[in-house]
């Protein structure tokens, strides 16, 4: 069954108003959404083209000359660099020139829109990999150097928190294959790597569920037994005592049958017989991305 939105989460997505939103298909046929008696229905594929329209439209595009143009043409219109060959793709440093820009100028909308139209030009994968991933490294670097204030480093986890939120929701299927809970034990504040796992989870047909950071083992414990979660899915950045006595404390208290994966950069130092359980270590994006597919395929 295919996942459809309501009218007024899809106006949350995109950034339209309803207003706007009833207007282009009223006036332009822009999208043509299921009718039902829960009223207007959205499929992913209205969202896309809707993100990308309003892209076009902030750009100078007029809606009444885009509006009826087939999919792929408006991809075309809104991005022609991006769309390269496969020996020439386009560099991360010079796909985030214009959000870092922004970004030190102080300038959060226009990096919120550049943002935007990235995520309509992009896969999501690539989004992830190409945007997000180099642009969360970039940002810490200039700030560890001191060529960006805390002010902006938050700025831009603010952005990329909304993003990647607006991404998990947008592939959230109504027939999971399994429930996937993500956290951050007690301790642990860097919360995109869940959030960046969040999204390959649903994207790969899992209800990916993110706690948050810094939770306590019998938060995270209670949610997994609460949700009959198949995994629970940790991210580490640090290794000390503290960690690994959380981590102790997690293994106990979720479900025997919960399956217990653990990401991060510190993920690899860890001793794992010390946690009284099988437990998976990943050692990247790539390696979950693996393990989502596998389950996908049982």
């Amino acid at each position: 069954m295919q996942t459809s939105y309501p009218i007024r989460a899809v106006a949350k997505i995109t950034g339209l108003s309803l207003d706007t939103l009833r207007a282009w298909e009223r006036r332009y046929q822009a999208v043509v959404p299921e009718r039902s008696d829960r009223g207007r229905q959205y499929g992913t594929a209205h969202i896309e083209r809707l993100l990308i329209l309003n892209q076009l439209v902030q750009k100078g595009h007029a809606i009444g000359g885009i509006a009826s143009l087939k999919d792929q043409e408006l991809k075309k219109l809104l991005a022609p660099p991006l769309n390269r060959t496969p020996r020439e793709p386009e560099r991360s440093a010079d796909i985030l020139g214009p959000v870092l820009a922004a970004i030190e100028r102080f300038d959060s909308r226009a990096a919120g829109d550049e943002l935007c139209r990235l995520a309509a030009a992009l896969s999501p994968r690539d989004l992830l990999y190409r945007v997000v991933l180099p642009l969360m490294y970039e940002v810490g670097t200039r700030w560890h150097d001191g060529q960006l204030a805390i002010a902006q480093e938050h700025l831009v986890s603010q952005l990329l928190r909304n993003l990647l939120g607006s991404m998990v929701a947008l592939f959230r299927t109504s027939n999971p294959t399994m429930k996937m809970v993500l956290a951050t034990p007690a301790g642990e504040s860097h919360e995109f790597g869940i959030l960046a796992s969040a999204m390959l989870a649903s994207m790969a047909g899992i209800e990916a569920i993110s706690l948050g950071t810094d939770l306590p083992a019998r938060e995270i414990g209670a949610a997994a037994q609460r949700l009959s979660a198949t995994v629970v899915l940790l991210a580490v950045t640090v290794t000390n005592k503290t960690t690994t006595k959380e981590l102790r404390a997690i293994a106990a208290a979720i479900p025997e049958s919960t399956e217990l994966w653990i990401g991060g950069a510190a993920s690899a130092e860890l001793n794992l017989s010390k946690l009284g359980r099988k437990t998976l270590i990943l050692k990247d994006l790539p390696a979950l991305e693996d393990q989502c597919r596998n389950w996908r395929n049982r």
